[in-house]
């Protein structure tokens, strides 16, 4: 197998257990590693730099679904538009309940909402009003972005930025908006408590869930030689 030089890895359900606490196993499989680690979240930037510290990885990562790149601690990148996130906001909000995290001072991009409506009725609303933004549900919440950028494209800039080439990228995670990055990365692996479609695109599934599920996709990718 290919030799892996860097891992963009997803944050709540990957790293951490179904209550977003770190699993102690995650972050000793993470002190093992040689290669930079990437976060990849929908998370704010000033999380995902808080949990970059924490865990010792680079001021390198990818926030709020692609919409926000970090490339150094004094080097951040906005890269989509709130302001269409607002519009399909105010436009959905007049037929369906959505209510806003109260982290929505601290995001740049996108608009985090609590699980408590039809996802799957509001995605259909806002294609027929042709609105420019994707709903997507990471399972621990509900995020109106932007459609231009998504962890794909943000993984792609920060690999450029790196300079690193995508097939030497391993990507792991949990859920449906980890699958644009698993499309272009060289090897791709799931937790056990990933959806369907992200392990149906997985090279490694974990028998394990959550924290531990990534504590046993870093032992194979060992064991296979290819870190």
């Amino acid at each position: 197998m290919a030799l892996i030089r860097a891992l963009a890895v997803d944050i709540d359900g990957t790293l951490s257990d179904q209550d977003r606490v770190l699993c102690p196993a995650a972050l000793q499989a993470l002190r093992k590693l040689k290669v930079p680690v990437v976060l990849s979240t929908g998370n704010t930037h000033c999380f995902t730099r808080t949990v970059s510290v924490l865990l010792g990885t680079p001021r390198i990562f990818i926030a709020e679904n692609g919409g926000v790149l970090s490339h150094s601690e004094h080097e951040m990148k906005v890269l989509a538009d709130l302001a269409i996130c607002e519009d399909a906001f105010k436009k959905l909000s007049a037929e369906f309940p959505l209510q806003r995290y109260n982290s929505y001072r601290y995001r740049f991009t996108d608009i985090a909402l609590q699980r408590n409506f039809d996802v799957v009725a509001a995605t259909r609303r806002a294609q027929e009003l042709g609105l420019p933004v994707e709903i997507i549900d990471t399972t621990y919440a509900v995020h109106i972005k932007d459609r231009r950028v998504d962890k794909g494209t943000g993984l792609a800039r920060i690999a450029e930025h790196m300079q690193i080439d995508l097939s030497q990228f391993a990507a792991i995670g949990d859920s449906d908006s980890d699958l644009p990055m698993f499309k272009l990365a060289g090897y791709r692996a799931s937790v056990g408590n990933s959806s369907r479609l992200l392990k149906e695109n997985s090279d490694y599934v974990a028998g394990a869930e959550y924290g531990n599920g990534f504590a046993e996709i870093i032992d194979y990718m060992i064991s296979q030689k290819m870190l």
